[in-house]
């Protein structure tokens, strides 16, 4: 089996029984992002909250 279907089959396994199939989705899709985030972090890939807020000001409405 491949590493991401171990990691993937892990984090289903420990979710509790009564989970839907939507609450899955929902939680490895979380789990994906933060896992991509702290793999930014790392890496020094993020800018300040007031270069985010300068951002979104700049954003069309």
């Amino acid at each position: 089996m491949s590493k991401a279907k171990e990691e993937l089959t892990r984090f289903i396994e420990e979710q509790p029984e009564d989970i839907s199939r939507e609450e899955i989705i929902r939680e490895l899709a979380f789990h994906v992002m933060v896992e991509r985030g702290l793999a930014d972090s790392d890496a020094g890939r993020v800018i300040s909250n007031d270069e985010m807020a300068r951002r979104i000001r700049s954003w069309p409405k």
